[in-house]
Protein backbone atom coordinates (compact mmCIF):
# COMPACT_ATOMS: atom_id res chain seq x y z
CA UNK A 1 0.00 0.00 0.00
CA UNK A 2 1.42 3.43 -0.91
CA UNK A 3 2.22 5.98 1.76
CA UNK A 4 1.39 9.66 1.96
CA UNK A 5 4.14 12.15 1.20
CA UNK A 6 3.02 14.34 4.10
CA UNK A 7 4.63 13.56 7.43
CA UNK A 8 6.28 14.86 10.58
CA UNK A 9 8.71 13.42 13.11
CA UNK A 10 10.74 14.75 16.04
CA UNK A 11 13.42 13.28 18.31
CA UNK A 12 16.01 14.62 20.75
CA UNK A 13 19.10 13.47 22.60
CA UNK A 14 21.28 14.78 25.45
CA UNK A 15 24.50 13.66 27.08
CA UNK A 16 27.40 15.41 28.83
CA UNK A 17 28.95 16.49 25.53
CA UNK A 18 26.09 17.19 23.16
CA UNK A 19 22.36 17.83 22.97
CA UNK A 20 20.42 17.63 19.74
CA UNK A 21 16.87 18.19 18.61
CA UNK A 22 15.84 16.89 15.17
CA UNK A 23 12.62 17.74 13.33
CA UNK A 24 11.66 16.18 9.99
CA UNK A 25 8.85 17.54 7.82
CA UNK A 26 7.82 16.11 4.45
CA UNK A 27 5.40 17.30 1.78
CA UNK A 28 4.55 16.07 -1.69
CA UNK A 29 6.93 16.47 -4.62
CA UNK A 30 7.59 14.78 -7.94
CA UNK A 31 11.09 13.68 -6.89
CA UNK A 32 13.08 13.32 -3.68
CA UNK A 33 14.36 16.72 -2.58
CA UNK A 34 16.15 16.96 0.76
CA UNK A 35 16.94 20.22 2.55
CA UNK A 36 19.07 20.14 5.69
CA UNK A 37 19.34 22.98 8.23
CA UNK A 38 22.22 21.91 10.45
CA UNK A 39 23.32 25.09 12.19
CA UNK A 40 26.98 24.01 12.26
CA UNK A 41 29.51 23.98 9.43
CA UNK A 42 29.82 20.22 9.05
CA UNK A 43 29.44 19.20 5.38
CA UNK A 44 30.19 15.55 6.18
CA UNK A 45 27.27 15.37 8.64
CA UNK A 46 25.04 17.12 6.11
CA UNK A 47 25.86 14.41 3.53
CA UNK A 48 25.26 11.64 6.07
CA UNK A 49 21.80 13.05 6.82
CA UNK A 50 20.91 13.25 3.12
CA UNK A 51 22.04 9.67 2.55
CA UNK A 52 20.02 8.46 5.55
CA UNK A 53 16.89 10.26 4.30
CA UNK A 54 17.27 8.46 0.96
CA UNK A 55 17.11 5.08 2.72
CA UNK A 56 13.76 5.93 4.30
CA UNK A 57 12.03 8.09 1.70
CA UNK A 58 11.85 7.72 -2.08
CA UNK A 59 9.76 10.71 -3.13
CA UNK A 60 8.73 14.12 -1.79
CA UNK A 61 10.28 17.25 -0.35
CA UNK A 62 12.01 16.58 2.97
CA UNK A 63 13.12 19.28 5.41
CA UNK A 64 15.44 18.21 8.23
CA UNK A 65 16.01 20.77 11.00
CA UNK A 66 18.83 19.96 13.40
CA UNK A 67 19.58 22.05 16.48
CA UNK A 68 22.86 21.08 18.14
CA UNK A 69 24.28 22.39 21.40
CA UNK A 70 27.80 21.01 21.43
CA UNK A 71 30.72 21.89 23.68
CA UNK A 72 33.18 21.26 20.84
CA UNK A 73 31.50 23.54 18.36
CA UNK A 74 33.87 25.81 16.45
CA UNK A 75 33.71 29.57 16.64
CA UNK A 76 33.69 32.16 13.90
CA UNK A 77 36.44 33.91 11.98
CA UNK A 78 36.49 37.34 10.34
CA UNK A 79 37.33 37.35 6.65
CA UNK A 80 39.80 40.25 6.66
CA UNK A 81 40.12 40.44 2.89
CA UNK A 82 36.36 40.75 2.41
CA UNK A 83 36.00 43.26 5.26
CA UNK A 84 38.84 45.45 3.91
CA UNK A 85 37.19 45.45 0.49
CA UNK A 86 33.85 46.47 2.03
CA UNK A 87 35.48 49.30 4.05
CA UNK A 88 37.41 50.66 1.04
CA UNK A 89 34.34 50.70 -1.20
CA UNK A 90 32.13 52.20 1.49
CA UNK A 91 34.69 54.89 2.27
CA UNK A 92 34.99 55.75 -1.42
CA UNK A 93 31.19 55.99 -1.68
CA UNK A 94 31.05 58.15 1.49
CA UNK A 95 33.50 60.65 0.03
CA UNK A 96 31.73 60.76 -3.34
CA UNK A 97 28.40 61.51 -1.70
CA UNK A 98 29.94 63.82 0.90
CA UNK A 99 28.46 61.85 3.77
CA UNK A 100 29.34 62.63 7.37
CA UNK A 101 28.54 59.25 8.94
CA UNK A 102 31.44 56.98 9.85
CA UNK A 103 31.84 53.37 8.81
CA UNK A 104 31.08 51.05 11.73
CA UNK A 105 32.73 47.66 11.93
CA UNK A 106 29.69 46.02 13.56
CA UNK A 107 27.61 46.94 10.54
CA UNK A 108 30.26 45.77 8.08
CA UNK A 109 30.45 42.43 9.93
CA UNK A 110 26.80 41.79 9.03
CA UNK A 111 27.51 41.96 5.29
CA UNK A 112 27.70 38.68 3.30
CA UNK A 113 31.02 36.86 3.64
CA UNK A 114 32.44 39.11 6.37
CA UNK A 115 32.15 36.43 9.05
CA UNK A 116 32.65 32.71 8.44
CA UNK A 117 32.00 29.76 10.69
CA UNK A 118 35.08 27.75 11.47
CA UNK A 119 35.02 24.33 9.90
CA UNK A 120 35.01 21.08 11.88
CA UNK A 121 37.67 18.40 11.10
CA UNK A 122 36.28 15.26 9.46
CA UNK A 123 37.22 13.00 12.36
CA UNK A 124 35.33 15.29 14.75
CA UNK A 125 32.35 15.43 12.39
CA UNK A 126 32.30 11.62 12.32
CA UNK A 127 32.23 11.59 16.11
CA UNK A 128 29.28 14.00 16.13
CA UNK A 129 27.48 11.97 13.47
CA UNK A 130 27.86 8.85 15.61
CA UNK A 131 25.81 10.55 18.31
CA UNK A 132 23.42 12.28 15.90
CA UNK A 133 22.57 9.34 13.62
CA UNK A 134 20.23 7.53 16.10
CA UNK A 135 18.35 10.79 16.71
CA UNK A 136 17.86 11.48 12.99
CA UNK A 137 16.86 7.84 12.48
CA UNK A 138 14.25 8.06 15.21
CA UNK A 139 12.78 11.27 13.74
CA UNK A 140 12.64 9.65 10.29
CA UNK A 141 10.96 6.53 11.69
CA UNK A 142 8.26 8.66 13.29
CA UNK A 143 7.82 10.51 9.99
CA UNK A 144 7.42 7.22 8.14
CA UNK A 145 4.82 6.06 10.66
CA UNK A 146 2.77 9.21 10.07
CA UNK A 147 3.14 8.92 6.28
CA UNK A 148 1.98 5.29 6.43
CA UNK A 149 -1.03 6.18 8.58
CA UNK A 150 -2.11 8.96 6.22
CA UNK A 151 -1.46 6.64 3.27
CA UNK A 152 -3.89 4.07 4.67
CA UNK A 153 -6.57 6.73 5.13
CA UNK A 154 -6.04 7.98 1.57
CA UNK A 155 -6.20 4.44 0.19
CA UNK A 156 -9.55 3.83 1.92
CA UNK A 157 -10.94 7.04 0.46
CA UNK A 158 -9.62 6.11 -2.98
CA UNK A 159 -11.31 2.70 -2.75
CA UNK A 160 -14.61 4.44 -2.01
CA UNK A 161 -14.15 6.68 -5.03
CA UNK A 162 -13.36 3.66 -7.19
CA UNK A 163 -16.62 2.04 -6.08
CA UNK A 164 -18.50 5.25 -6.92
CA UNK A 165 -16.89 5.31 -10.38
CA UNK A 166 -17.88 1.69 -10.96
CA UNK A 167 -21.49 2.54 -10.02
CA UNK A 168 -21.42 5.49 -12.44
CA UNK A 169 -20.23 3.18 -15.24
CA UNK A 170 -23.13 0.79 -14.58
CA UNK A 171 -25.58 3.72 -14.64
CA UNK A 172 -24.21 4.93 -17.98
CA UNK A 173 -24.43 1.45 -19.52
CA UNK A 174 -27.98 0.92 -18.31
CA UNK A 175 -29.07 4.34 -19.50
CA UNK A 176 -27.48 3.83 -22.93
CA UNK A 177 -30.20 1.63 -24.49
CA UNK A 178 -32.97 3.74 -22.97
CA UNK A 179 -31.50 6.94 -24.46
CA UNK A 180 -31.44 5.43 -27.99
CA UNK A 181 -35.10 4.38 -27.74
CA UNK A 182 -36.00 7.85 -26.48
CA UNK A 183 -34.04 9.48 -29.31
CA UNK A 184 -35.97 7.38 -31.88
CA UNK A 185 -39.27 8.34 -30.29
CA UNK A 186 -38.39 12.06 -30.24
CA UNK A 187 -37.15 12.00 -33.83
CA UNK A 188 -40.22 10.14 -35.04
CA UNK A 189 -42.46 12.63 -33.27
CA UNK A 190 -40.68 15.68 -34.72
CA UNK A 191 -40.59 14.24 -38.23
CA UNK A 192 -44.21 13.16 -37.99
CA UNK A 193 -45.33 16.63 -37.00
CA UNK A 194 -43.34 18.24 -39.83
CA UNK A 195 -44.43 15.77 -42.47
CA UNK A 196 -48.07 15.86 -41.40
CA UNK A 197 -48.27 19.49 -42.49
CA UNK A 198 -47.01 18.50 -45.91
CA UNK A 199 -49.33 15.48 -46.04
CA UNK A 200 -46.33 13.12 -46.22
CA UNK A 201 -45.55 9.93 -44.32
CA UNK A 202 -42.39 8.99 -42.46
CA UNK A 203 -39.83 6.96 -44.39
CA UNK A 204 -38.94 4.19 -41.94
CA UNK A 205 -35.62 3.52 -43.70
CA UNK A 206 -34.58 7.17 -43.29
CA UNK A 207 -35.65 7.07 -39.65
CA UNK A 208 -33.65 3.90 -39.09
CA UNK A 209 -30.54 5.42 -40.68
CA UNK A 210 -30.76 8.49 -38.42
CA UNK A 211 -31.08 6.30 -35.36
CA UNK A 212 -28.07 4.24 -36.46
CA UNK A 213 -26.01 7.38 -37.04
CA UNK A 214 -26.93 8.74 -33.62
CA UNK A 215 -26.09 5.39 -32.06
CA UNK A 216 -22.65 5.37 -33.67
CA UNK A 217 -21.89 8.98 -32.79
CA UNK A 218 -22.77 8.47 -29.14
CA UNK A 219 -21.29 4.98 -28.80
CA UNK A 220 -19.18 4.90 -25.62
CA UNK A 221 -18.74 1.15 -25.32
CA UNK A 222 -15.00 1.24 -26.09
CA UNK A 223 -14.39 4.09 -23.65
CA UNK A 224 -16.38 2.25 -20.97
CA UNK A 225 -14.34 -0.92 -21.53
CA UNK A 226 -11.04 0.96 -21.27
CA UNK A 227 -12.23 2.87 -18.20
CA UNK A 228 -13.16 -0.39 -16.46
CA UNK A 229 -9.74 -1.81 -17.32
CA UNK A 230 -7.97 1.29 -15.95
CA UNK A 231 -10.08 1.08 -12.80
CA UNK A 232 -9.06 -2.55 -12.22
CA UNK A 233 -5.38 -1.65 -12.70
CA UNK A 234 -5.78 1.30 -10.33
CA UNK A 235 -7.26 -0.84 -7.55
CA UNK A 236 -4.51 -3.41 -8.04
CA UNK A 237 -1.82 -0.71 -7.81
CA UNK A 238 -3.36 0.48 -4.54
CA UNK A 239 -2.12 -2.75 -2.96
CA UNK A 240 1.48 -2.08 -4.04
CA UNK A 241 4.10 -0.07 -2.15
CA UNK A 242 5.46 3.23 -3.48
CA UNK A 243 3.00 3.18 -6.38
CA UNK A 244 2.15 6.89 -6.39
CA UNK A 245 3.61 7.54 -9.85
CA UNK A 246 1.80 4.53 -11.31
CA UNK A 247 -1.50 5.56 -9.75
CA UNK A 248 -1.06 9.10 -11.08
CA UNK A 249 -0.53 7.80 -14.63
CA UNK A 250 -3.59 5.51 -14.46
CA UNK A 251 -5.72 8.35 -13.08
CA UNK A 252 -4.69 10.52 -16.06
CA UNK A 253 -5.81 7.77 -18.45
CA UNK A 254 -9.13 7.46 -16.61
CA UNK A 255 -9.62 11.20 -16.89
CA UNK A 256 -8.96 11.06 -20.64
CA UNK A 257 -11.61 8.37 -21.14
CA UNK A 258 -14.12 10.30 -19.03
CA UNK A 259 -13.56 13.41 -21.15
CA UNK A 260 -14.18 11.44 -24.35
CA UNK A 261 -17.37 9.93 -22.90
CA UNK A 262 -18.63 13.35 -21.89
CA UNK A 263 -17.91 14.80 -25.35
CA UNK A 264 -19.89 12.06 -27.11
CA UNK A 265 -23.06 12.22 -25.08
CA UNK A 266 -26.15 14.21 -26.06
CA UNK A 267 -28.60 12.69 -23.62
CA UNK A 268 -29.02 15.19 -20.71
CA UNK A 269 -29.30 12.51 -18.05
CA UNK A 270 -26.19 10.69 -19.27
CA UNK A 271 -24.30 13.97 -19.63
CA UNK A 272 -25.03 14.81 -16.00
CA UNK A 273 -23.80 11.39 -14.93
CA UNK A 274 -20.64 11.87 -17.02
CA UNK A 275 -19.95 15.18 -15.26
CA UNK A 276 -20.22 13.43 -11.88
CA UNK A 277 -17.87 10.75 -13.21
CA UNK A 278 -15.26 13.35 -14.15
CA UNK A 279 -15.54 15.00 -10.75
CA UNK A 280 -14.89 11.67 -9.01
CA UNK A 281 -11.83 11.05 -11.18
CA UNK A 282 -10.57 14.59 -10.56
CA UNK A 283 -10.78 13.91 -6.83
CA UNK A 284 -8.74 10.75 -7.32
CA UNK A 285 -6.09 12.70 -9.24
CA UNK A 286 -5.82 15.21 -6.41
CA UNK A 287 -5.43 12.45 -3.85
CA UNK A 288 -2.79 10.38 -5.68
CA UNK A 289 -0.67 13.53 -6.09
CA UNK A 290 0.15 13.13 -2.38
CA UNK A 291 1.09 9.45 -2.53
CA UNK A 292 4.70 8.27 -2.63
Amino acid sequence: MPTSMTGFGQADFTDDELSADVVVRTVNGRHLKTRVRLGLEMPAVDEHIRALVGKFIQRGTVDVFVRIDWSGAGGVAFNERVIQSYVQELDKLRQQLDLLSEIRIDQVAQLPGAVEAEGVPNEVADHVWGKLKPVVTQALEKTIEMRASEGRALAEDLQENCSAIRDAIVTLKNRRSESIDEFRARLEKRLGAALEKAALSIDQDTLAREVVLQTERSDISEEIARLKSHLAHFESALEEEASGRKLDFIAQEMHREANTISAKLTDPEMSEEAIDLREKIDRIREQVANLE
